[in-house]
């Protein structure tokens, strides 16, 4: 996350809470990374594995919940981004969930293959930024 801040892409809260409402946009003058709000508790692990493996076992066009993990996966590093996350309103940890609970399972749910064609505007739009 901090590298994307570091070149003034801003991250903030989709008003929706669909989880395929992911969206970059740019003016050429500000850039946003725009995410759903994301509620992390005991049952987010198992949910997402669930949902990665029904997405791995069928011919889904899109792996939205893979690419959403791999998209968290990248920006998440460090306690520090979770906290950010939080702060934003993007992640929202139920009591009795760390950070460090939450960066490592992103971290550790990281090891799927992922249909890298889902958001690919998203992708290229944060890589050709020229901020």
């Amino acid at each position: 996350m901090k590298e994307l801040m570091g070149v003034g892409i801003c991250i903030k809260r989709n008003p929706t809470r669909d989880l395929r409402d992911i969206s970059f946009g740019s003016n050429g003058i500000t850039a946003c990374l725009r995410l759903p709000p994301i509620t992390i508790d005991s049952s987010t692990k198992t949910l997402f594995l669930n949902l990665i493996a029904y997405e791995m076992s069928t011919d889904v066009p899109h792996d939205f919940i893979s690419y959403l993990r791999f998209l968290l996966n990248s920006l998440i590093d460090h306690v520090d981004d979770v906290k950010e996350l939080q702060s934003i309103g993007i992640l929202q940890a139920n009591l009795g969930i760390t950070h460090e609970e939450v960066a490592q399972f992103f971290n550790t749910v990281s090891n799927f293959e992922s249909n890298y064609h889902a958001y690919k505007d998203v992708r290229v739009g944060i890589r050709t930024e020229p901020l």
